[in-house]
């Protein structure tokens, strides 16, 4: 697993539209075989908005995209689901379900801060 920077906004969705950077923690995979990472932003999202007592730092990020690869990543931008989990991240245990996550957003992966700024494409 790669601990790369990585930099997160979205054109689908206000909530992620501010440009947050994100970093690697692990990878996970779903028992349907996909992958996903683990990944933490600065500066958080507002938690409350999900029915939680803190702010959201952390979160399972899945390609949108069949074949798009994100450890490493092997396009850019990069689309992806922005997800947390119905349980604490430390129970959290590969393989998991699609039912064991809830998507909050969509958003894309940017090499740097100036493309997510800009939302450049390759």
């Amino acid at each position: 697993m790669t601990k790369d920077t990585l930099y997160l906004s979205s054109l689908d969705s206000v909530r992620f539209e501010r440009v947050r950077e994100c970093r690697f923690e692990r990878s996970l995979a779903f028992d349907s075989g996909k992958t996903a990472v683990v990944a933490q932003l600065s500066p958080a999202v507002i938690g409350q908005d999900f029915n939680r007592n803190s702010d959201i730092d952390t979160v399972i990020l899945v390609a949108r995209h069949e074949g798009v690869s994100l450890d490493p990543v092997n396009e850019f931008p990069c689309f992806v689901f922005i997800s947390i989990p119905h349980a604490e991240f430390d129970a959290i245990r590969t393989p998991i379900g699609r039912h064991e996550i809830d998507i909050i957003g969509w958003g894309e992966l940017y090499r740097t801060r100036e493309d997510a700024e800009r939302h450049a494409f390759d």
